[in-house]
């Protein structure tokens, strides 16, 4: 109760303490290092397949679905898109930021070999 008691008997001083927080908080605003464009490596390995004259049902059972299971058991997967075309089969494997890629890729080669 004393606070706003102070606050009413003298709103000079209070206008004064209002007054500093605002220039400190726009200092300190000002001086904050934030970096617009920050380098960020987003954790994404692509693994395209071919197979001439699969059509896209084909590609979908007989090498996406094995691909999308092996990649399954890879540690910080984050999500998996994949598409399959006459042909073609294109699988994204988005890890989480935390995760060394270079790491995941190198699991996926070793594995995805033995498909």
């Amino acid at each position: 109760m004393w606070l706003s008691d102070t606050a009413i008997k003298r709103p000079v001083t209070t206008l004064m303490f209002a007054i500093g927080i605002m220039i400190f908080g726009y200092i300190s605003f000002e001086n904050m290092g934030v970096d617009l464009f920050p380098e960020v490596d987003i954790p994404v390995v692509t693994v395209t397949t071919t197979l001439s004259g699969a059509d896209p049902e084909i590609m979908d059972t007989d090498v996406t679905d094995p691909i999308e299971e092996q990649v399954n058991a890879i540690e910080g997967v984050k999500s998996i898109r994949s598409t399959s075309t006459e042909g073609i089969s294109n699988v994204v494997i988005e890890f989480v930021l935390e995760k060394d890629i270079d790491i995941a890729a190198q699991w996926g080669e070793r594995h995805l070999m033995e498909l």
